[in-house]
């Protein structure tokens, strides 16, 4: 594990969870491997019921795993691929909401705060927090249309069951597991009347009201990463269609994916097989004009779409690798020309199609003087964007009798811009942080004010009144907030435009290690 990424992965563990589980994360992550209980205790110098509690905390939200060696001694081990996810916890809920509508992303929200959830202890709490904002939005939902919200992000996949002990297992630390029949076996409720919102009933602790009246009892939920991976990877391949044809293709492509996202393996470097007839009932185009789309997809470089299959009219799959792999190599030519200039991109580019060449074809095939050529086959040599390989002409390595080849090494820049990526991160959330800390008496004192003109409009107070509380702030403490506002902002458009660039290039990266 790089230093970059265990920095990065400590800064979102400390911004979620706080300093103490922060130190606990950060210190089982530097170790070479698992580690046991005591070891945690010395290295940190906390004492054991926080290292306990924060571990707790760490396995609760799935971002630490634990298991028994030989010597029966528990071990523990934070995977830094699960805390990364934590950044696009917001992503998921927008992307409930996107699908299956209001309050879908409420349900998602819930089970990311707490980790895991019964299914009834998360619709009353959802019901709970939309009986909080009803006179606000008045908008009402009844808690058997939250639980059909949570019953229909359950058969698309996007929460899974958590695996739960064996009943006779003896060993100090639980094997978890579950069956495949039961990762996505829903609990029957017919009856939502067990759940009071607003009632006396609600001032109980959940816990209790969940061991004596919820009939699910045992049962948690977590939110399925892999599946919001493969969809935020499908959206990734229908943006690209419709930036390179048009609306129609990527509906055609969109179609075809939904139509086998559930049946196709997650590593695998096609969908599914769909069928010419179902695509044209879902997509009610005529078959000429269907036909000629999928003839376009079927063309050219990026080769959307190809045919398995002559039987019913055919069957055709979505290339999904090599798909991947194009927006992977855009992305890449993207940077070196933000980074180098639109010159060093195109020979970049050229190296990409021709796979292997000697600096004088180079400067053939992208038109440049000899001199300014070498420079730029340098300056990307250098920061390893280009790889040199030698090839002799007879059975000696003499310098007058040897090809000297430029090529790239795609998984190797991946990596590479993967690490930048993980650095970019860190910055972001640094200097995020920092900005917030300098400026936090400003901010409260906003909040404030801003609570109290809220709660002064709620009451019908006049104009005047509104206006010499927010007189309260001067123009000076206005400039300052207003300037944090902006460079937050851009601090979180940022991180969201850096955290898709590095979703894409571990997605592909996930495939290119199965080949």
């Amino acid at each position: 594990m790089s230093e970059s990424l265990t920095s990065l992965c400590s800064v979102l563990i400390r911004e979620y969870f706080g300093d103490i589980v922060q130190k606990v994360g950060y210190f089982i992550m530097k170790q070479v491997s698992a580690c046991p209980l005591f070891a945690i205790i010395r290295g940190t110098s906390l004492p054991p019921e926080k290292v306990k509690s924060s571990l707790c905390v760490l396995i609760q939200h799935h971002l630490c795993t634990f298991e028994q060696d030989e010597r029966g001694l528990v071990e523990y081990d934070v995977r830094p691929q699960n805390v990364l996810t934590l950044l696009h916890y917001e992503r998921y809920a927008y992307c409930a909401r996107i699908l299956y509508g209001d309050p879908s992303d409420l349900l998602v929200e819930e089970i990311l705060n707490h980790g895991r959830l019964t299914m009834s202890d998360t619709v009353q709490r959802v019901a709970e927090r939309l009986q909080d904002i009803k006179e606000a939005t008045d908008v009402d939902f009844s808690v058997s249309s939250i639980g059909d919200r949570f019953v229909r992000l359950v058969e698309g996949h996007f929460l899974v069951r958590c695996p739960y002990p064996r009943p006779s297992d003896e060993t100090r630390a639980p094997l978890l597991s579950i069956p495949e029949r039961e990762m996505y076996l829903v609990p029957q409720i017919r009856d939502w009347s067990f759940i009071t919102v607003g009632g006396p009933s609600t001032d109980e602790p959940s816990t209790k009201r969940q061991k004596t009246e919820h009939p699910d009892c045992g049962i948690y939920w977590k939110v399925n990463h892999n599946r919001f991976k493969q969809y935020f990877r499908d959206d990734a391949i229908i943006s690209a269609c419709s930036n390179q044809l048009d609306e129609k293709a990527s509906e055609i492509l969109k179609t075809m994916l939904e139509l086998s996202e559930q049946k196709e393996h997650p590593r695998s470097t096609t969908s599914f097989p769909v069928p010419h007839y179902e695509i044209l009932q879902k997509t009610k185009m005529k078959s000429q004009e269907l036909d000629a789309y999928l003839a376009v997809l079927s063309e050219g470089d990026a080769s959307f779409v190809s045919k398995a299959d002559d039987r019913g009219g055919g069957m055709f799959v979505v290339n999904i690798l090599k798909v991947l792999q194009r927006l992977v190599e855009a992305m890449v030519s993207s940077v070196i020309q933000d980074r180098f200039g639109s010159k060093c991109a195109r020979i970049f580019r050229i190296l990409l199609a021709k796979k292997a060449l000697e600096p004088k074809q180079i400067e053939e095939l992208a038109m440049l003087h000899p001199k300014d050529s070498k420079e730029y086959i340098y300056r990307m040599f250098e920061e390893n964007f280009i790889l040199s390989h030698d090839v002799p002409k007879g059975s000696d390595f003499s310098h007058g009798h040897t090809f000297y080849l430029l090529r790239i090494d795609l998984i190797q820049v991946c990596r590479m811009l993967l690490e930048r990526c993980y650095q970019a991160l860190y910055n972001l959330l640094t200097c995020s942080e920092l900005q917030q800390q300098e400026n936090r008496r400003l901010l409260e004192k906003k909040e404030r004010i801003d609570a109290i003109v809220a709660s002064l409009k709620q009451s019908g107070a006049e104009e005047e009144q509104i206006r010499e509380v927010q007189n309260i702030l001067t123009p000076p403490e206005e400039a300052v907030i207003t300037k944090v506002t902006e460079v937050t902002q851009k601090i979180d458009s940022s991180q969201i435009q850096i955290s898709e660039m590095l979703l894409t290039l571990s997605i592909w990266l996930d495939y290119c290690s199965l080949k």
